[in-house]
């Protein structure tokens, strides 16, 4: 059997380990000797003392050294030419060997040891540094997680040896015996700082000469164990790795979440295939030409699906590093003590795992902007502390300059132009039939998708077209695929009309109905005009179609709007006003930019009903909440006139619309009250055909005596209806009565005084 001079000598500093159990034998092997000199040394202190004491103490101190001299035994029995088992990793709990042999052993080992002690001059320093000089040359051959977790952090012998001894602490309970004795105390079981450098240094200990190693320790174990360092007695802290630290260094899966944290942290990256960068390939150059220049932090912004993570994805995959993602949407929720552990956690599985960080779901509302503000500060903090890259992601952009003073990128993910388009819908269309309708060129035109939203769009067409038992994906079925690609939050804060009427549905007068088809042929041949005859170089800004529609309530204002949304072929989306104004400073203003900035994605037509309640007239009282009303007001010009697709607008006070408002529209329709003529085409062209009237209805009578806007036209027609079904004496017809009585019930709904003179020469069918 070698002797401990002999694994140690410098011929064998040549060889590099075969395994990494080996590895971490020869490293626990050097605390077990280190280990068996201190406690050695401790029953020579308690034999020269009396009493008690000794006799208190001495049985488990001796306990201890024999525990450590078995563990070199086996050590040295393995060295002699025992194999390791399939998995080549170490393990602690494993290092054992069959009484029998050991005591067979023990006779020899006691000269062994008693020889070490004597002339061998093994020092912790010699054996970490020849360990270490093994590690290397074996190094990319086999893996070596605790090795190479201690060359990331830069380990000095006495780090790496205080490290080494937290391990067996932790990960074999006899040991928990011999830290009570090299502690001196009963209650604590894993080493200390200053527990450690007592060992590692052995007679030659003193704090004079171990203050700055001990103090380095401290500060190079920081990133990996969780320290409760005593400010008052920094060395007395305890150094004890946790489940995570453990599952990393022996475990079967080492990069494995810290399950404490899981629902925080995923795993950004994986070993699947990725696919292609097909637009705004110019991104991830920038952030290679940041992060080669010494840049370690990076905020990405853009729409969702714009390809923030996937830019992320591909950086990581290039550099050979993971990604670990944080949801600080959740996380940003807790106190500082807890946010505090977890970016510590966050940045150690980074370090262990060598990975970037990816800050994710970064938004704020502004009353907590102050803490949203602190905990990103602490974050980029504690992952650029340890040179960890850290990418903040967000839909919007982010106020950079007032989180933090670090040095960082802000970089926009746009929405790819229609040539990128293209070929991205070409790219991930591959695999898929689509029926002769569909133009992909088209697709590409109509919506303004980002990339992952174009994926996402053809996978869910081909789940919507199997459903109706389709083969190919018909147009009509990837329409409304790409109709449901819409934002949530724009959902949220707008309702989808059906646009179901046309021209031929909408009375008007001539002029007004040019006006709008005006209106619609400047979105139908904007493409000619803007890009074949080239007015795009003087036109680059307000290419959008906006319509201001303004008369009295019931005019067809609303309906208007369904007639240019499905002559246009485009979906119609009302906003609610209600969602959109908040109490909150600057959250109306989010939600404006928000619903034109989710609206361009689908290219839908936005319909904004009582418009004059958010463009109200500007002033300046001096007071705050004008203030707030004009900004507002600001924003939605700009919005309106920055919207490249529809935009409509009505109102039933034109007077109180803010005048800077109408320079921006297209086009102003006003819908006046309907005269005698346009009355009888709205109750003819309202009264469904199949409606059984009789023959006493007077409809020229009807529209000349009645003065009606077409929704009240409407509401009679509707309720003479019911009125006639209900009615016994009716015999399955429309009579003039019910129309009369409707037309009576509108006149009271709306407070309109009637006289008897009204309804003549029919009053005496109602009155």
């Amino acid at each position: 059997m070698a002797s401990l001079s002999e694994l140690f000598s410098p011929s064998k500093r040549e060889v590099p380990f075969e395994s990494y159990r080996e590895y971490t034998d020869y490293l626990f092997a050097c605390v077990d000797m280190r280990l068996s000199d201190y406690i050695d040394g401790l029953m020579g202190l308690f034999a020269s003392q009396s009493g008690g004491y000794k006799n208190v103490i001495y049985p488990d101190v001796e306990i201890a050294r024999d525990l450590c001299d078995k563990q070199l035994a086996e050590f040295l029995l393995k060295s002699g030419g025992e194999t390791e088992d399939e998995s080549g990793f170490a393990r602690p709990q494993e290092r054992a060997v069959p009484p029998t042999e050991l005591d067979e052993l023990f006779a020899e080992f006691a000269e062994d040891v008693s020889s070490r002690d004597a002339g061998e001059g093994l020092s912790a320093t010699d054996c970490m540094e020849h360990i270490k000089d093994r590690a290397k040359k074996a190094q990319g051959n086999i893996f070596m997680p605790m090795y190479e977790l201690c060359e990331k952090l830069g380990l000095s012998p006495f780090s790496t040896f205080c490290f080494a001894c937290a391990v067996l602490s932790a990960t074999q309970t006899s040991y928990a015996g011999v830290f009570q004795v090299v502690n001196q105390n009963g209650a604590l079981s894993a080493p200390t700082i200053e527990s450690a450098a007592r060992v590692f240094y052995g007679k030659d200990f003193s704090i004079t000469e171990a203050y700055s190693e001990m103090s380095l320790a401290l500060e190079q174990l920081t990133p990996v164990f969780a320290l409760s360092i005593n400010n008052a007695m920094p060395f007395s802290t305890v150094v004890s790795p946790d489940k995570r630290m453990i599952d990393f260094l022996f475990g079967p899966e080492p990069n494995r979440i810290d399950e404490n944290y899981a629902r925080f942290f995923s795993r950004l990256t994986d070993k699947k295939e990725i696919d292609p960068f097909i637009a705004n390939r110019g991104i991830l150059d920038a952030v290679n030409i940041f992060y080669d220049d010494g840049g370690r932090i990076v905020a990405l912004w853009g729409d969702e699906g714009a390809g923030r993570k996937f830019t992320i994805t591909h950086f990581c995959r290039d550099r050979e590093k993971g990604c670990v993602s944080i949801n600080c949407t959740k996380l940003f929720v807790y106190d500082f003590a807890f946010v505090d552990k977890a970016l510590w956690a966050a940045a150690r599985e980074c370090i262990l795992t060598d990975s970037c960080v990816c800050l994710d779901g970064l938004a704020y509302r502004e009353e907590e902007k102050e803490k949203f503000f602190g905990y990103m500060d602490l974050a980029f903090g504690k992952f650029t502390k340890y040179d960890i890259p850290a990418f903040a992601v967000s839909m919007e952009k982010l106020p950079m300059r007032q989180i933090s003073d670090m040095d960082f990128a802000q970089i926009e993910i746009p929405t790819p132009d229609t040539r990128e388009r293209e070929q991205v819908w070409d790219h991930y269309a591959q695999g898929y039939s689509f029926a002769d309708d569909v133009d992909l060129t088209e697709m590409a035109a109509k919506f303004l998708f980002t990339s992952g939203k174009i994926k996402s769009a053809i996978h869910q067409a081909k789940t919507l077209a199997a459903m109706d038992k389709k083969t190919d994906i018909p147009r009509s079925i990837l329409f409304q695929s790409c109709n449901n690609q819409m934002s949530h939050e724009l959902t949220q804060k707008a309702t989808r009309i059906p646009a179901k009427f046309g021209w031929n549905d909408i009375v008007m007068n001539p002029d007004q109905r040019l006006a709008l088809k005006n209106a619609c042929d400047q979105l139908i041949y904007r493409k000619k005009v803007y890009e074949e005859w080239d007015y795009l170089k003087k036109y680059q800004y307000g290419r959008g179609l906006s319509v201001l529609l303004f008369g009295a309530p019931g005019t067809g204002k609303s309906m208007c709007a369904q007639v240019i949304a499905n002559e246009l072929n485009l979906e119609l989306y009302r906003v609610d006003l209600s969602k959109v104004v908040d109490k909150y400073v600057g959250e109306t203003e989010k939600s404006i930019s928000m619903i034109f900035r989710e609206a361009k994605k689908c290219n839908v037509v936005l319909f904004f009903d009582e418009c004059d309640t958010l463009f109200a007239k500007r002033s300046d009282d001096g007071g705050s909440n004008q203030s707030s009303n004009n900004n507002k007001t600001a924003l939605l010009l700009q919005e309106v006139e920055a919207y490249d697709g529809v935009s409509v607008m009505a109102t039933n006070y034109k007077h109180n619309i803010d005048p800077a408002f109408f320079r921006r529209m297209k086009f102003i329709v006003e819908f006046q009250f309907p005269d005698v003529e346009t009355r009888k085409i709205l109750w003819n062209a309202t009264i469904p055909k199949n409606t059984p009237l009789a023959e006493d209805v007077d409809i020229d009578f009807l529209a000349q005596r009645f003065e009606f806007v077409g929704g009240n036209i409407k509401n009679c027609i509707l309720n003479a209806a019911f009125l006639a079904a209900a009615d016994p004496e009716a015999e399955g017809q429309v009579h003039m009565k019910h129309y009369l009585q409707a037309i009576r019930y509108e006149f009271v709904k709306t407070g309109k005084v009637f006289t008897r003179a009204d309804f003549e020469p029919y009053a005496h069918l109602v009155l």
